[in-house]
């Protein structure tokens, strides 16, 4: 056991003390982006949040507008049917 000397076991430990080191700084370094990232899509998500729930309010702003407009249509033109609504899909009736 002549190559176990204390100074080849604390070269070695050294050298296993620096690949931690360094496994552990890429990382740290890769955790850090993740955390970022994650924040930056919860950012995105929040404002396209908000965004969907404005267009959401907006259409059934026009939905109304276009109920009024019928009804000021039918007083003035009784004959006249309004044109048939476009289908609304079925994934966007719970929204509306």
């Amino acid at each position: 056991m002549g190559w176990l000397n204390a100074e080849v076991v604390q070269a070695f430990g050294v050298a296993l003390a620096t690949v931690i080191g360094a496994f552990t700084a890429r990382q740290a370094g890769q955790v850090r982006k993740l955390r970022d990232r994650v924040t930056e899509l919860e950012t995105q998500d929040r404002t396209d949040i908000e965004r969907f729930r404005t267009m959401v309010r907006l259409i059934r702003t026009l939905l109304h507008h276009r109920d009024e407009l019928n009804g000021l249509l039918a007083q003035r033109a009784p004959d006249v049917k309004p044109p048939e609504a476009p289908a609304i899909p079925d994934w966007l009736t719970a929204e509306l």
